[in-house]
């Protein structure tokens, strides 16, 4: 090759590599450039808009699980003194417990949960039986001495006092009898001494007889008067005075075997209390008292009026909720709930609030007042148990076309509650005010306008270098915490 062929290809090769480089420079000048200019807001970040829409908010509480029906069980044991043939014979109202149930065992209606010692009980039933048939004995006997009485008052007012009347009768009418024929054949002697067939003598014994007659017939008046205004009344009031008299000792006797009787089933109660038994379905509980150092087992001495268990009916179950002072006048009776219960996963439950207290509760530790809320659940599942941690959503009334976003789009910082606007130049930091809300959006009250878009998640994204503009925060807190879903 010649020195003039080589040159221009020396020439060339130079050419083509400026040319070369030229592109190259070109090409990483456009990239750099392209590399630098950002893309839009919408690209960068997941935003949603703000719109309005129907929510259906909740209140969320904790609260334990109880027993709408929980019964206190007691020993009924009472202190009964009664006589015995002089002497005095008593039982304390106490006793030894010789076997108890063990603590949560579950009963059903008539089982035994204790045993108490009722030997003292029934002795006392004993003698009180044997008074028991001494007072029947002697109640039957004024029975009888009353209806005695009875028969002999019935007895002379119908028989004895009707023959005497009659008889009585008959010797009047006897007594008139022999009267009027002595009086006949007097009348027939004058007549006949006046004719001269009869002598004097005759006629004064006629008088004689007759004037016998007479006074024998006012005898017999006189008799039955008597006996008819003062013999027949008296006997009657002395028959119906022993009428009185035995009533009187039968209506004591009656009496006494009543006393003697409701004593002695007080007695059987007390021999039958002495085995406590299930008064319905539940869970046992002991009623013990450490304050008092009272621990229910066997061998203890219970006394009279002394707890002993608690029986929650498992059936009909509640939860005991604690509202916070600031929405408690946002629950009223009726209100539908969900819970849930610690012990129970995976379960939900529905109910309804039966109560909301009338005084709050309050605790030393703290200002803050609570009211205690019962929600009552419509079904009460296997394993649900008295004590058990729960967790109540209330649904709250509902609230119609309201501007919401989502729950991720709201921020908590420096008190304050915020959302991100997104611009086409950047972002601007919004606070905002919170009505209430669900687990899924938020009520905004004021700070947002419908159809402006929001960053959702900002605490996760580094929204700091894009924020264009930003309103000043305010000094006051905007969010009411008061147990909203608002998480």
């Amino acid at each position: 090759m010649s020195r003039k062929s080589g040159s221009r290809a020396f020439k060339l090769k130079s050419m083509l590599t400026v040319i070369l480089g030229g592109f190259s420079t070109v090409a990483l000048a456009w990239a750099s450039v392209g590399r630098h200019t950002p893309r839009p807001v919408s690209e960068r970040y997941a935003l949603a808009n703000v719109r309005r829409m129907d929510l259906y908010p909740a209140l969320t509480a904790s609260g334990r699980v109880e027993s709408s029906k929980r019964t206190l069980i007691e020993c009924e044991l009472e202190d009964i003194t009664i006589g015995v043939k002089g002497e005095r014979l008593s039982a304390g109202g106490a006793s030894v417990l010789l076997s108890v149930i063990p603590e949560g065992s579950l009963v059903h209606r008539g089982d035994v949960l204790a045993v108490l010692d009722s030997s003292d009980y029934e002795e006392l039933l004993r003698q009180q039986q044997m008074t028991v048939e001494r007072a029947r004995a002697d109640h039957d006997q004024a029975k009888l001495e009353y209806e005695i009485a009875c028969l002999g008052v019935k007895e002379f007012q119908e028989g004895l006092m009707q023959e005497n009347i009659k008889d009585f009768e008959r010797r009047v009418s006897l007594a008139r009898s022999d009267q009027e024929r002595w009086s006949d054949r007097l009348e027939w002697s004058r007549r006949m001494k006046e004719k001269g067939y009869a002598s004097a003598g005759q006629v004064s014994n006629e008088t004689l007889s007759h004037a016998k007659a007479v006074f024998a017939l006012n005898q017999e008046k006189a008799a039955y008067e008597l006996f008819m205004h003062w013999t027949a009344p008296r006997t009657l009031k002395e028959l119906q005075n022993e009428v009185i008299g035995a009533e009187a000792t039968l209506n004591y006797q009656q009496s006494r075997l009543t006393r003697h009787l409701g004593r002695l089933a007080k007695l059987e109660k007390m021999v039958e209390l002495c085995t406590i038994r299930a008064p319905h379905d539940g869970f046992v509980i002991y009623a013990n008292n450490p304050r008092r150092d009272i621990r229910i087992e066997e061998g203890i001495s219970v006394y009279q009026k002394q707890d002993l268990f608690y029986l929650p009916d498992l059936n009909d179950m509640e939860v005991i909720t604690s509202l916070h002072e600031s929405i408690v006048k946002e629950v009223t009776k009726g209100m539908r709930t969900k819970v849930w219960i610690e012990g129970l996963p995976n379960r939900r439950l529905e109910g309804h609030v039966t109560d909301v207290a009338a005084i709050p509760t309050s605790e030393w530790r703290t200002e803050v007042r609570y009211f205690d809320g019962k929600v009552k659940l419509d079904t009460a599942p296997p394993g649900i148990r008295p004590g058990m941690t729960a967790q109540v959503e209330i649904a709250l009334k509902a609230r119609d076309h309201v501007l919401a976003v989502p729950a991720q789009a709201v921020a908590f910082e420096e008190g304050h509650r915020v959302c991100y606007v997104a611009h086409e130049d950047g972002l601007e930091r919004r606070e905002v005010k919170l009505g209430e809300g669900t687990e899924d959006f938020l009520e905004i009250s004021h700070g947002l306008h419908e159809g402006e878009q929001v960053v959702l998640n900002p605490a996760l994204a580094d929204v700091q270098d894009d924020i264009s503009e930003e309103t000043p925060l305010a000094a006051e807190t905007t969010l009411s915490q008061a147990g909203f879903s608002t998480v």
